[in-house]
């Protein structure tokens, strides 16, 4: 898991391992959790296409996997049927998303997200940290979290790996787990937001903009909109907070989108990519979970502007989102 920019100045390696550390800042907010248990978060969304996928007409295929389907909802079939089919003396024709209509079905599909209460955030995420010498270090970082106490534990060093000239093998230092008990905060444009921030951040895509413009200070916009995505689709924010994000991510100029692919560990999905191709988002085919997030462009230097640090990248980083949830107890997982 990538948790730098939460605890920079908060010692991180008092928590976590030296690879763990170096991962850069947005990371951090996997570890973020919602204030108190009583309050709802979300979970996976149920994977139903709707939104901007329902302004085609209704007799339309959208090819997406729903409850399990293999196969794409064609509307018109028997209710209760996993795939449904159209009427034998016609062919429903299939439709094919581009970028922005998958993304704006997607924060429908966000929008219904289950909602479960919980006390602790739990996440698990696999990052891939390209090395000077051309070896990239892997490994996985775990999470607890309860922002109401800022009790906590992580265990950092999980199946870690070492990739060389496309050999695997397996890597030290075991794992380690560390406890803590320490109030985190993300950086978000010079600002220091808690989970409870994260939490009240704005509802409705256009508020969400606002709020977003007035804090990118001379960041480029896509690669700013690219970061506070992962942020927010990562984090312990509301279904309606998600699926706002998702919409001004699909008003950003030349997306590309890949369907059929694949994240780093091998799940199923679709790719969002930025006009320059530097910055690529793979989520789930209902468009509302995200699995992995990858940058391939130039490398660039930490920079600080005003307050705060603009996190440098290297290219071929990598960090695929394993498992989020909320549950009850540190050592339960969703």
């Amino acid at each position: 898991m990538n948790t730098d920019e939460l605890v920079r100045a908060l010692r991180p390696d008092d928590l976590l391992d030296d690879a763990y550390h170096r991962r850069r800042g947005a990371d951090l907010t996997r570890i973020l959790t919602d204030p108190p248990s009583r309050r709802p978060s979300p979970v996976r969304a149920r994977l139903l296409l709707g939104g901007a996928a329902a302004a085609v007409s209704a007799a339309l295929a959208v090819p997406v996997l729903v409850s399990g389907a293999t196969g794409p909802i064609v509307a018109g079939g028997p209710a209760g049927s996993g795939v449904a089919s159209a009427p034998a003396d016609r062919v429903a024709p299939v439709v094919t998303l581009d970028a922005r209509s998958f993304l704006l079905a997607g924060a429908d599909n966000a929008a219904r997200a289950d909602v479960k209460a919980g006390r602790y955030w739990y996440s698990r995420e696999r990052s891939y940290e390209p090395q000077p010498s051309g070896e990239v270090l892997v490994s996985s970082t775990e999470t607890w979290y309860d922002g109401e106490t800022g009790r906590g534990r992580t265990t950092s060093g999980l199946d870690a790996e070492v990739v060389a000239g496309g050999a695997t093998a397996k890597a030290k230092p075991t794992p380690r787990t560390r406890d803590f008990r320490i109030k985190l905060l993300t950086g978000v444009g010079g600002e220091s937001l808690s989970q409870d921030d994260l939490w009240r951040l704005p509802r409705q895509a256009e508020d969400l903009r606002r709020w977003l413009e007035a804090r990118r200070r001379g960041e480029p916009s896509v690669d700013f909109t690219f970061s506070m995505t992962r942020l927010v689709l990562s984090g312990p924010t509301t279904p309606a907070t998600r699926a706002a994000m998702l919409r001004v991510l699909a008003d950003q100029p030349g997306l590309r989108l890949e369907r059929g692919v694949a994240d780093p560990i091998g799940r199923p999905g679709a790719a969002v990519v930025s006009a320059d191709g530097a910055n690529r988002l793979i989520v789930d085919e209902s468009g509302a979970r995200l699995l992995a997030e990858e940058y391939t462009g130039p490398d660039r230097e930490e920079e600080r502007v005003g307050r705060g640090v603009r996190v440098g990248a290297r290219t071929g980083e990598k960090t695929v989102y394993e498992s989020s949830g909320w549950v009850e107890k540190i050592g339960e997982r969703p």
